[in-house]
């Protein structure tokens, strides 16, 4: 599908895209994810929030073969994927980017979108020599689909220019623009606001929405809970390895043992008021209701 074209037909359909289910990791006498459950709504922005060490990221390398799981198992599209190879999860159609920007520094940023269409090109070391007219077509294909992700992102017009050249928002855009190439079902995302000021957290999100928009489930990790309550379907929230909360932005907010969870934690203190706030308004609204009915 043309990333361009997609216009606006998203909706979460009730089907699970990815399924975690039971999955559990021990690093020596550390459970850093313990019975740990969560569909991932086809069409659908779901967040995994919690406090840092709560183990989210684990969870991301658990999904994409980065790590095998003790015990669980993950399945994707229907299909069993727990403990394959992290090219192998790519070739299934998970793509995501990571907490620590990993590109290729010294390539263009055009070079870096079209490296991310490896795992799609079919042509083998004799078409490449013969240059034969297939290979010349996926060329085509492969540069043509890496402008589209350029452009979806806002970065075509730094297709000439070396990654390491970029600013910090737009090398965060440029490894999107990559995990895209790769023509993905599900797109995670390990806090990709992470950096960022007020204004291109917004682009940022307005970005995420037309990812989705065009048809890509997103999976993502985000310690800003403006971007987390701004564009998430679902939230789930980690402690300590284990889910102690899921469900829509609203209701997490309001879950007790979601703000007792960060209760002391200073680190935390946006995702502490974000929560309070909608507790608060909770309150005030039974109240006015109450009092409505009195009258």
């Amino acid at each position: 599908m043309d990333y361009e074209d997609a216009g606006e037909w998203w909706q979460v359909t009730g089907k699970a895209l990815l399924r975690i289910d039971n999955i559990s990791k021990n690093f020596g006498g550390l459970k850093a994810v313990a019975d740990f459950t969560l569909d991932v709504m086809e069409g659908s922005i779901t967040s995994l929030i919690g406090p840092n060490g709560a183990g989210k990221t684990t969870v991301f390398n658990l999904v994409t073969g980065i790590y095998s799981p003790d015990t669980g198992q993950v399945v994707f599209d229907g299909k069993n994927i727990t403990g394959i190879q992290p090219h192998a999860v790519v070739e299934a159609g998970i793509a995501r980017t990571f907490q620590t920007l990993r590109l290729f520094e010294n390539l263009t940023c055009f070079e870096n979108v079209v490296s991310g269409q490896h795992c799609r090109c079919r042509s083998g070391v004799i078409a490449c020599l013969l240059n034969t007219k297939s290979r010349r077509e996926e060329d085509a294909r492969a540069f043509n689909f890496a402008e589209e992700c350029m452009r979806l992102m806002g970065i075509w017009e730094f297709r000439d220019e070396l990654a390491k050249n970029l600013s910090y928002g737009d090398r965060r855009r440029l490894e999107i623009a990559r995990a895209l190439a790769s023509r993905p079902k599900l797109l995670i995302l390990d806090e990709p606001a992470g950096g960022l000021n007020e204004n291109e957290s917004d682009e940022l999100m307005d970005k995420i929405r037309q990812i989705r928009d065009s048809g890509i489930t997103v999976f993502l990790i985000e310690h800003d809970m403006h971007v987390v309550m701004g564009i998430s379907d679902v939230v789930a929230v980690m402690e300590y390895g284990r889910k102690i909360a899921e469900g829509t932005p609203e209701e997490v907010q309001r879950n007790p043992d979601v703000i007792e969870a960060y209760l002391g934690s200073e680190e935390d203190e946006e995702l502490l008021a974000t929560l309070k706030k909608g507790a608060m308004e909770e309150v005030t609204q039974e109240a006015a209701q109450e009092a409505g009915e009195a009258v």
